[in-house]
């Protein structure tokens, strides 16, 4: 059985993070992606997606994402921005040909 490279995530303004690389080590931590101050709505997502892509690239690629999947939030900001991490996430997993799953 060949081990993967496996990156779980439980997506918001914080993103949760944990990486099993293919030597079976895991690492974690959290990512912040809180709006900084004059920046356009749209950059957090972009900053998400190059974070996505560093993540990539330095643990030699991604054979799968998993995500948690929440069907009730808090607040309208929150189920937003959790819709708009999601759509990025799964354009960038297609674009990139990585299976995915919540």
């Amino acid at each position: 059985m060949t081990t993967q490279n496996i990156l779980a995530l439980d997506l918001g303004t914080t993103t949760g993070w944990a990486l099993r690389s293919a030597d079976s080590s895991i690492t974690s931590g959290t990512e912040s992606f809180k709006p900084h101050r004059f920046e356009g709505g749209g950059m957090r997502y972009l900053r998400f997606k190059h974070w996505l892509t560093e993540v990539k690239q330095t643990s030699d690629g991604l054979d799968a994402v998993y995500f948690e999947e929440v069907r009730r939030h808090l607040g309208v900001d929150a189920a937003h921005a959790y819709g708009g991490f999601m759509a990025h996430l799964t354009a960038w997993c297609e674009h990139h040909q990585i299976p995915y799953q919540s």
